[in-house]
């Protein structure tokens, strides 16, 4: 079952789901809570010639300096907001604003919205899931595969939405996301796993 607003609201309301800072009221939809763009962006750095295997997991590429972070202020030095300009093809990986705690009745599907989608940005490639006992910022994986370059502008921009469903029973505290080893991105605050 997918959730509606009273249902998401509900759920807030009784700290089964928080999201840190709370909503404002331009981000609830009827059946859906869009999610502001955060601070931190990350990039992959260019490496001809360079093989990496994702059998030996995520960490070891965090760990090779491939990548690069930026993190933007709300205000530059004269007061303007800063942004984040995407140029045709490029690919980031960028955080949600919010963090979000979820419930181990529920699980939520993050996606693109249509406006972002229609110049040709995709918010995730393959990691849609926000699973039972989640405790996180969200990495958004974002490409623009559009001919323009795009403007992102942290905590304005609202590129995905988080949509809940129901789980026909809740999940054991020992099933849940975060309670085993191998869950590495739990409690992030940054797009790519810490040593």
């Amino acid at each position: 079952m997918i959730l509606s607003r009273p249902e998401i609201q509900a759920a807030v309301d009784r700290g089964e789901v928080k999201f840190d800072p709370p909503l404002e009221d331009r981000q609830w939809g009827e059946a859906s809570v869009d999610l502001r763009l955060g601070l931190d962006f990350t990039k992959l750095k260019k490496a001809d010639g360079l093989t990496v295997s994702m059998a030996q997991g995520i960490g070891t590429i965090a760990e090779s300096g491939l990548w690069q972070q930026r993190t933007l202020n709300t205000q530059d030095t004269f007061g303007k907001r800063e942004t984040f300009v995407l140029e045709p093809n490029e690919f980031i990986l960028a955080l949600t604003y919010e963090r979000i705690w979820m419930p181990r009745n529920l699980i939520a599907m993050v996606e693109g919205r249509s406006t972002y989608a229609r110049v040709g940005l995709s918010m995730h490639q393959t990691a849609p899931w926000i699973q039972p006992g989640w405790n996180g910022q969200i990495t958004l994986e974002i490409r623009n595969s559009g001919p323009l370059k795009i403007e992102l502008t942290p905590l304005l921009d609202m590129p995905c939405q988080l949509t809940f469903f129901q789980l026909s029973s809740e999940l054991a505290e020992a099933a849940a996301y975060g309670s085993r080893s191998g869950d590495i991105f739990q409690n992030q605050s940054a797009a790519l796993p810490r040593g």
